[in-house]
C-alpha cells in the first residue's frame, strides 16, 4: 500500500468504520465491548465501542477498555483493508494486545465485514 494525499486521515478512517458499525449493526452481536486502539506513531488514541447504545467508533476515550490493540498507523489501515491478518500481525510483532484475547480475536470477524 502506497501513501498519497489522497488517503483518508486516520480520523476519516474512524468516521468510515463508525458510519459502517451503525448502518450494520448485526455485524456486532456477540462481540460487545470496548476496544481501544492506541495509534503508536501518532500518539493517538480511538475507541470502538460496542454496547446498549448501539455500536460506535471515536477518538478518545469514552469508557474504560476490555481490550487495547497497540498498532503502527500503517499496519491499523492494512488490517482494516483487509490485507493484513490480525494473527500474523500479532505473531509478527506489528500488533500488541492488552487485556481480552477472545475480544481481540472477534475484532477481525467485525473489520472483514466492512469493505472500504
Amino acid at each position: 500500500m502506497t501513501m498519497t494525499n489522497e488517503q483518508p486521515s486516520l480520523k476519516e478512517v474512524f468516521q468510515m468504520i463508525d458510519a459502517a458499525l451503525k448502518s450494520a449493526p448485526a455485524v456486532t452481536e456477540g462481540k460487545e465491548g470496548v476496544y481501544e486502539f492506541h495509534i503508536k506513531d501518532h500518539g493517538e488514541t480511538y475507541q470502538m465501542i460496542i454496547d446498549e447504545e448501539g455500536p460506535r467508533a471515536l477518538k478518545g476515550q469514552e469508557k474504560d477498555p476490555q481490550v487495547t490493540l497497540t498498532i503502527k498507523e500503517a499496519h491499523f489501515r492494512d488490517l482494516v483493508a483487509g490485507t493484513l491478518n490480525p494473527t500474523a500481525a500479532f505473531m509478527g510483532g506489528k500488533l500488541k494486545i492488552k487485556g481480552n484475547m477472545g475480544m481481540a480475536l472477534k475484532l477481525q470477524s467485525v473489520l472483514n465485514s466492512f469493505t472500504f
